[in-house]
């Protein structure tokens, strides 16, 4: 979408990048539905007819999500025999609760997972009542329980882990968490005292194109950016256990653990 938007405004990018980063930061969020129709560039350039001109890279944004959304390899298979296995699923997002919602759905994941925890919505524009368009049962989901983390904590906080942990009755030793980042999950488990499960197989940090676009137009302040980056110097933290090339082998792990 971004390439798109200054393929067709001719805008600085630097001066894109910026404005959609501040956007970010002021809902909390890198996925704002409505960051387009916010950003000054944009709408200096085009006012009322911003959104008509910006079509072609919100369909690009569309297209892509249809694309690209999908489980990695093994992983449906995986969490249908961990479930069938007796285990609670749990799972602990910072993505805001829409977005998420959305991915669970479209992914097939309502069911597999028991509880989903993440932030409540930002708030909405002016204007703008709701996001949905279809009615509100489209919306919920038939069997997964969604919770909310309280506002403004964050991972790698380990109070929000060993509180869902309590909340759903269990201990740290009966805890197994997997993540793909090194600081938000790996060090927060670490630190929590629950037993880390590194998934390297699916580390955006890896994909540098991505990643640095990512950095961008992020809702990360500079902060947790250059946090995040000395988190990714090599030692500065070990993970317990690690999955290198499929989540299937968290089966392994959770067998040892709970024999």
């Amino acid at each position: 979408m971004a390439m798109r938007v200054l393929e067709i405004s001719g805008v600085d990018s630097a001066t894109f990048y910026q404005q959609c980063s501040a956007v970010h930061q002021k809902y909390g969020t890198s996925e704002y539905a409505f960051v387009l129709s916010e950003l000054p560039c944009l709408v200096e350039l085009y006012g009322g007819d911003l959104l008509q001109e910006m079509q072609p890279a919100i369909d690009d944004f569309r297209e892509a999500r249809r694309k690209y959304l999908r489980l990695y390899d093994g992983v449906l298979e995986t969490l249908q025999r961990l479930k069938g296995g007796g285990l609670m699923i749990a799972a602990f997002t910072e993505s805001k609760a829409f977005y998420t919602n959305y991915r669970f759905r479209k992914l097939g994941l309502d069911g597999l997972i028991d509880f989903l925890y993440s932030p409540a919505d930002h708030s909405l524009p002016a204007g703008r009542s709701d996001l949905r368009k279809y009615d509100e049962a489209s919306y919920q989901f038939k069997e997964t329980v969604h919770r909310f983390t309280p506002e403004g904590e964050v991972k790698p906080n380990p109070h929000i882990l060993t509180t869902i942990i309590g909340e759903l009755g269990f201990t740290k030793s009966e805890t197994v968490y997997v993540g793909d980042n090194l600081l938000k999950d790996v060090f927060m488990a670490q630190q929590a005292g629950v037993l880390d499960v590194y998934a390297a197989y699916g580390a955006a940090q890896h994909r540098e194109e991505e990643y640095d676009l990512l950095k961008k137009v992020t809702h990360w302040t500079p902060e947790m950016i250059a946090r995040e980056k000395a988190a990714l110097k090599p030692g500065a933290i070990t993970p317990t256990r690690i999955l290198r090339t499929s989540f299937s082998e968290i089966e392994s792990i959770v067998r040892g653990e709970h024999e």
